[in-house]
């Protein structure tokens, strides 16, 4: 981490700095997990090239259902690639779609499983399309196939 904020320019560093005195307690931690995301996902060995042949997804399964008042989003895939985070995207139209979540690691409750979950809340909308945005370690971008719930209220 030193090493890393060493090579960036001084000045960045002092701006980066005012902004975390002017925020409070929750902005901070959210400026932390923000930064942790792009380092992690920005950090290369220095001097060594990466060379590494993108290989597609593969989802085994991907379900969205409504359970008491929420949207339980869930997936699994076979493990053959590198995950390095999902990002849950919602729409109204099945067009537009907005990032709700982000899910960094599988679900450590389901032992030899590459399965992942997240909730979203029920709003007064009676359709939701949702889809999943796979992010590779390679920084490649892949999107599943989406899919729409119609929710009762």
């Amino acid at each position: 981490m030193i090493l890393i904020i060493s090579l960036i320019n001084p000045i960045f560093i002092a701006l980066i700095i005012s902004e975390i005195k002017a925020m409070n307690t929750k902005k901070i931690i959210q400026f932390i997990n923000v930064s942790v995301v792009f380092l992690a996902i920005h950090t290369v060995t220095l001097g060594q090239a990466i060379t590494t042949e993108h290989s597609k997804i593969n989802f085994t399964s991907f379900t969205v259902n409504s359970i008491q008042k929420r949207i339980m989003i869930d997936w699994a895939t076979d493990s053959k690639v590198p995950i390095n985070y999902f990002e849950i995207e919602r729409s109204s139209d099945g067009v537009n779609f907005k990032t709700i979540a982000m899910v960094l690691g599988p679900d450590p409750k389901q032992a030899n499983c590459d399965c992942y979950e997240c909730f979203d809340k029920t709003g007064s909308k009676a359709k939701y399309f949702y889809r999943l945005k796979h992010v590779g370690t390679d920084g490649e971008v892949e999107l599943s196939e989406t899919k729409m719930l119609a929710v009762n209220n």
